[in-house]
């Protein structure tokens, strides 16, 4: 029976948690675990090898050391200008507009700031249930779904099932990794959630994120980059960088606090 791409990202996301439970396997423990080929992990093991998840050393495998993990912690604390990126935003928002916004660091943030807006917004952004703006006008929906681990982004078949039934004027992401070629997230399952929102969204696809998270990759591909109208971000992005995203037609609007 022929194995499908959903089924070899779960299997690389079993891995990984896998590894959280031993701390290290070999080769063939994980085939054995997984009923594969020696063959099949050693591909896998690439290809996490390439996303900096995981460190081969001679006769098996481990998790990135402390101090990669240290490094991906301080990524996540960087700020983002979130009313600096409303501003922007404004010229978007017309009166009964629909918007998807996908959950992330910054997101309740948003969400919260875009409520006074008179707009529709439908998130997998579980913490959003709680905004309660004394300006609100717009109207929050929050998919259903199942709360992803160490998150607030809900997943899974129900969430996604939200996002297929609606078609959205603007869509609204964060990425945890961003490069000239894909924009990623952390987890598989947030990665199908948020590919459905950009495929059921008929206006533009913005993607925002902290320009320390940029030429980085997170565990798995949203989309490519190309299917992004505009990334936004703040203004520490180093110059040569910046030019380098706008001679490969990428559109950047650096934000200032």
């Amino acid at each position: 029976m022929k194995i499908s791409q959903g089924d070899v990202f779960r299997r690389r996301e079993q891995l990984i948690e896998r590894l959280h439970q031993k701390e290290h396997l070999t080769v063939s423990e994980l085939a054995d675990y997984f009923n594969v080929s020696a063959v099949t992990i050693r591909r896998d093991l690439l290809f996490l090898e390439k996303k900096k998840m995981i460190e081969r050393f001679y006769g098996g495998v481990k998790l990135v050391s402390s101090q990669q993990v240290k490094r991906t912690e301080k990524a996540e604390k960087s700020s983002f200008p979130v009313a600096a990126f409303i501003e922007k935003l404004s010229p978007f928002l017309e009166n009964r507009l629909q918007l998807f916004v996908g959950a992330g660091v910054f997101s309740t943030e948003i969400i919260h700031a875009l409520s006074v807006f008179d707009v529709t917004i439908l998130t997998n952004d579980a913490a959003a249930l709680s905004i309660d703006h004394p300006k609100q006008k717009a109207l929050i929906s929050v998919s259903g779904g199942e709360l992803e681990k160490n998150t607030q982004a809900l997943v899974g078949d129900f969430a996604t099932h939200s996002f297929n039934k609606v078609e959205a004027d603007l869509c609204i992401i964060e990425a945890a990794g961003f490069n000239t070629h894909e924009v990623t997230t952390k987890t598989l399952n947030e990665s199908f959630v948020y590919r459905t929102m950009i495929q059921h969204t008929k206006g533009p696809k913005i993607v925002y994120t902290p320009a320390s998270n940029l030429e980085t990759v997170s565990s798995f591909m949203i989309d490519r980059t190309f299917l992004f109208d505009i990334l936004y971000t703040d203004a520490s992005i180093p110059a040569s960088l910046l030019s380098n995203y706008q001679s490969q037609s990428i559109t950047v609007d650096v934000l200032n606090e």
